[in-house]
C-alpha cells in the first residue's frame, strides 16, 4: 500500500536579486523600450537616429545621418560633434540613470532617457548571446562587450578604448546582432521616411548591405529650424516640483564633486534671462542675491517657499515663448513630401495646424490628409511627437478618429500628425503612448 502522506516540508530561502539585472529580462526591458522584443532592432535604431540628431542640432550643423544594415549588424553615423567619452563612460553604470534631459522642460526627442543603455542591454537579452557595440568619434574606438553574470547577479562589461581614424567628425555607433536584417531589412527604410517628415532639414542615407541598395531621403527645406536641445528652456514651463527638481539635481552634482553654481548663473540659463540687469531683478526679487543653488536646501531639500519665489521671479521678468517658436513644419514641407514621396495628387492635399496652449504649456499639432491614385495605395498613417516618428500609434484615440470619418486600412490616403511641446504625459514607462487625461 502507497503511503501518500509525507511529512517533508519546504524550507524556502529568502533570496536577494540584484536590481542590476532589470535591464537584463525580457519583461523589464520591453517596458525599459516601450515595445515589444521584435521591435527592439528598429527601437534601438530611433534611439541612435534621436541622439544623433539631437546632437547635430545642438551644434548648429544641418544632420546627416547614415544608416547601415548587414546581416548580423546596423550602424548609425552622423555628422556631430561627437560624443562625449565621459557619457559613454557614465552609462554603463546601471545603478544609475544617465540623461541630460530628465530634469529640463524643453521640447526634445529622446524618448528613453536611457537609450544606451538599452543599446547595451538588448542584443545580449534577444539573443543569448555575448553582445559587443562599437563606438567611434574624435579618431577613438571604443568597444562595449556586454556578458551577463547570473550567479554574481550583475552584468559583466568589458570596455576598452583604442585609437581608430575612422571617425572624426560625428559618432559612428555599429551593434552586433546576430540574424538583424530579418528584423530590420524593410522597418529601416520605413523609418527614415518618417524621419524626413518630421526633419525637413535632415538628410538621410541608407545602405543595405545585404541587398547592395542605398535610398536616401533629402532635406526640403535645408534652413529650417526648431527648438534645439541646446536652445535656453522657459521658466513659464516649470511648475513648482520641476523647478525644484531640478535645483536638486544641480545640487547634487555638486555635492558628487560638481561645480557649486550660485542662483544668478543658474537664472542665466533660462530664456528671456541671459542679461545681467534680468538677472539682477530676479535675484532681488526672490530675495536671493549673492546665494548659491545650495542656499536653497533646508533640511536636505529644497525649500518650496524660496524655491517658489525664485520661479515667480523668473517668470515675471521672461516672456512666454509662443507656440510657433517650437518649429512648424508646414504646409509646403509635408506637401511636397506627400506628393513626392507618397505619390499623393497634390490637389488633394489639406492641411490643418492648430497652435495653442494646454495646462499652460504652448503646443502645435499639424494635420495634413492627401489621397493617392496608385491603384495598390493603403492607408498609411504617420505619427509623430517632437520631430521623431512613434513606432505604434502614440494616441489611442487617433484610429478611433479615422474610423468615425471613414478613413479605412484599405483607402488610398497618407495622413500625417505631429505633435509639438515641451511636455509630453505617456501612460507607460517606455513612453510609447501619449496619456492625454494626465493632469500632472
Amino acid at each position: 500500500m502507497v503511503d501518500l502522506v509525507s511529512n517533508a516540508t519546504l524550507d524556502r530561502t529568502t533570496f536577494t536579486t540584484s536590481r542590476l539585472l532589470e535591464f537584463f529580462s525580457e519583461k523589464e526591458l520591453s517596458m525599459q523600450i516601450g515595445h515589444e522584443r521584435p521591435l527592439w532592432p528598429l527601437a534601438v535604431v530611433k534611439e541612435l537616429i534621436d541622439n544623433a540628431l539631437d546632437a547635430c542640432e545642438s551644434a548648429g550643423v544641418s544632420p546627416e545621418v547614415e544608416v547601415v544594415l548587414a546581416a548580423d549588424f546596423v550602424s548609425v553615423r552622423d555628422n556631430g560633434p561627437g560624443i562625449p567619452p565621459a557619457t559613454l563612460e557614465r552609462s554603463l553604470d546601471y545603478l544609475v540613470r544617465v540623461s541630460d534631459k530628465q530634469y529640463y522642460i524643453s521640447p526634445t526627442r529622446g524618448q528613453l532617457g536611457n537609450a544606451l543603455k538599452c543599446v547595451w542591454a538588448a542584443p545580449y537579452v534577444a539573443t543569448g548571446e555575448q553582445a559587443h557595440v562599437e563606438v567611434i568619434a574624435g579618431g577613438v574606438r571604443h568597444d562595449v562587450t556586454v556578458r551577463l553574470s547570473r550567479i554574481a547577479q550583475r552584468p559583466e562589461l568589458s570596455y576598452d578604448v583604442s585609437p581608430d581614424g575612422f571617425v572624426r567628425n560625428g559618432t559612428f555607433v555599429k551593434v552586433d546582432w546576430p540574424g538583424i536584417a530579418g528584423y530590420l531589412s524593410s522597418g529601416i527604410p520605413q523609418l527614415l521616411r518618417a524621419y524626413g517628415v518630421f526633419n525637413p532639414h535632415a538628410s538621410f542615407t541608407y545602405r543595405d548591405a545585404c541587398r547592395d541598395w542605398i535610398g536616401t531621403v533629402e532635406p526640403t527645406t535645408p534652413g529650417w529650424r526648431k527648438w534645439a536641445p541646446s536652445d535656453p528652456t522657459s521658466p513659464h514651463w516649470y511648475n513648482l516640483a520641476q523647478l525644484r527638481a531640478l535645483v536638486g539635481a544641480y545640487v547634487s552634482d555638486e555635492r558628487n564633486g560638481g561645480r557649486a553654481r550660485t542662483v544668478r548663473e543658474f537664472v542665466s540659463e533660462f530664456k528671456g534671462l541671459a542679461g545681467t540687469a534680468k538677472q539682477k531683478q530676479v535675484t532681488d526679487g526672490a530675495g536671493l542675491s549673492g546665494a548659491y543653488l545650495h542656499d536653497l536646501v533646508t533640511d536636505d531639500d529644497v525649500d518650496p517657499d524660496r524655491a517658489a519665489a525664485l520661479l515667480a521671479a523668473m517668470q515675471a521678468e521672461s516672456r512666454a515663448p509662443k507656440p510657433g517658436a517650437l518649429g512648424v513644419l508646414g504646409e509646403a514641407h509635408l506637401t511636397k513630401y506627400m506628393v513626392d514621396r507618397n505619390w499623393v495628387a497634390s490637389d488633394s492635399v489639406k492641411y490643418k495646424k492648430v497652435e495653442g496652449a494646454a495646462r499652460g504649456l504652448p503646443f502645435i499639432l499639424e494635420v495634413a490628409f492627401g489621397v493617392s491614385p496608385e491603384d495598390d495605395a493603403m492607408r498609411e498613417v504617420v505619427v509623430g511627437l517632437n520631430w521623431t516618428p512613434a513606432l505604434k500609434p502614440p494616441i489611442r484615440e487617433l484610429m478611433t478618429l479615422l474610423g468615425q470619418q471613414r478613413i479605412d486600412p484599405h483607402d488610398p490616403v497618407v495622413v500625417i500628425v505631429h505633435l509639438a511641446c515641451p511636455v509630453m504625459q505617456f501612460a507607460d514607462r517606455g513612453k510609447g503612448v501619449l496619456d492625454l487625461l494626465r493632469e500632472d
